[in-house]
């Protein structure tokens, strides 16, 4: 009895005092950089959620500045909002891994690929895929991406008049689904009998899937995962699998020559190049298919939920909405309710479209915070503070973008003005980076670009929209990607 109280007593002092040996070199930095003195005694911190993560930074920064020492739980972090020290991280060899911290769930539902690969396999997965995703392979996407915005208008269109709608969402998931089917698959979805309106209402339950399974650590215990797969998650993981299995489908039909229904000839997708490494024997297939998950979900995520930002601040901001509208017609004077075709031409000639997508992405970048972990030895900042080898190192793009001492007393009101290339040149390069920035920046970030500004020229001729809604009433939530806890109600009517 004696002896099993004295185990009690004193095994958790042993393993507390364990890791306060193993975070030594983390107490040490501690007094260097500003930081929680409770969090850095005990070595534990709050256990964040999608739902308090950017709330408890936003709280963090305002109290000890840009550069910050946190415990998320038990595990140590450090935080950075400065401009000069997210250069130094993102173009350090020694911070090209990405944290285990954050990006485990992604692994644990997607599987490896780009967004989650380690330096050393990163290197060379990014340079396979840099072929379709050139500039001038991405030229050959435009004729999908103006026919399918004109698929979007017909299903808009049968709504007749929506006020108060928020359906506005549903009609961009479905919408980028058909469009990424098509540009990184190479196939059509409708041909294929695939029923992207059912995958894209699922596509909320499956960022919330993911972003549990990031936040909350339990389950890294590979049996409360194993659990969670088959009861509440089931139906999320059926349907990645789905996916999943319609890309095999396509590896499986280059291999053998005849290709199903729905293949589109004359194009070369990420899949097609795929192929070509799997047939050298230069990639498993496991991770040919969960790679193409990644980016699958990347260019669907990504160009889905800045089309509903875009739309939702010009819904906001009437006056921005009237000049924009001026500069399409101005582009395009036919009277063709946005059926014209965008060209690769027309994209540069459209710059306050460009000013209006950039400060929608500043305001709200898709994925808010990006993490990496130091390895392969210890970093020197530019500060002068040294990062020890395996901390996580957080960069709150979110936070970046809207810090005042960068973007003045208005940093958080819409103002496409911010990117006249007077105020461009002023700021550092760094202050603002949608698509990340450095050694990893975001492959597809062109491709990002060009179906934008080809959706929001077409949609912004056609319709006009409006809301009661107000940015400081926004509650915001972290499912790896930036949501809204509550999608507020739009009006569209066509012009």
């Amino acid at each position: 009895m004696h002896l099993f109280l004295i185990v009690v007593i004193f095994c958790p002092i042993f393993l507390w005092l364990l890791h306060r040996w193993n975070d030594r070199k983390v107490i040490s930095l501690a007094t260097k950089v500003p930081s929680y003195k409770l969090q850095m005694l005990l070595g534990f911190g709050p256990i964040t959620t999608q739902k308090s993560i950017i709330s408890e930074s936003i709280t963090g920064h305002q109290k000890l500045g840009r550069n910050m020492l946190m415990y998320m739980g038990p595990f140590p972090c450090y935080f950075t909002i400065d401009p000069v020290i997210i250069k130094d991280i993102l173009n350090s060899k020694l911070c090209r891994d990405k944290s285990d911290l954050t990006y485990t769930g992604v692994i644990n539902a997607l599987g490896k690929g780009l967004i989650t690969m380690k330096g050393s396999e990163w290197i060379p997965h990014r340079k396979l895929l840099n072929p379709p995703f050139k500039v001038s392979n991405q030229i050959t996407f435009l004729p999908i991406f103006n026919q399918k915005v004109n698929g979007l208008f017909a299903a808009m269109d049968q709504c007749g008049y929506m006020e108060n709608s928020r359906d506005i969402l549903k009609f961009c998931r479905e919408f980028t689904l058909n469009i990424t089917f098509e540009t990184m698959l190479g196939h059509n979805a409708r041909a294929k009998n695939i029923d992207t309106k059912h995958i894209a209402k699922l596509v909320t339950h499956i960022t919330e899937y993911i972003s549990e399974i990031t936040f909350k650590f339990f389950y890294f215990n590979p049996l409360v995962l194993n659990l969670a797969h088959r009861t509440i998650f089931r139906e999320c993981r059926e349907t990645i699998e789905y996916v999943k299995g319609e890309i095999d489908k396509i590896l499986k039909s280059f291999s053998t020559g005849q290709h199903d229904a729905g293949y589109l000839e004359n194009l070369y997708t990420a899949i097609h190049c795929l192929y070509e490494s799997l047939e050298n024997n230069e990639t498993p297939r496991e991770i040919i298919i969960s790679g193409m998950i990644h980016l699958f979900s990347g260019a669907f995520e990504t160009t889905s939920s800045s089309i509903y930002f875009t739309v939702l601040m010009l819904a906001m901001h009437p006056e921005v909405q009237s000049k924009l509208f001026s500069e399409i017609c101005e582009r395009f004077p036919e009277n063709d309710d946005g059926n014209m075709e965008v060209t690769y031409e027309h994209l540069s000639q459209l710059p306050y479209l460009d000013m209006v997508l950039k400060e929608t992405l500043r305001l709200f970048p898709v994925v808010p915070q990006i993490a990496r972990q130091v390895s392969g030895g210890n970093v020197r900042l530019s500060n002068g503070v040294v990062l020890p080898e395996g901390l996580n190192v957080m960069l709150n793009i979110f936070l970046l973008h809207r810090d005042p001492q960068i973007w003045g007393p208005k940093a958080n009101t819409f103002n496409p003005d911010n990117f006249l290339p007077c105020n461009v040149e002023q700021r550092h390069p760094y202050t603002y980076m949608p698509f990340s920035k450095g050694t990893r920046t975001c492959i597809g970030m062109r491709y990002a670009e060009m179906s934008l500004k080809v959706t929001m020229a077409k949609i912004i001729k056609r319709y006009k929209f409006s809301t009661t809604a107000k940015i400081e009433d926004f509650e915001w939530e972290n499912h790896i990607s930036l949501h809204l806890v509550n999608n507020p109600p739009l009006t569209v009517e066509r012009r």
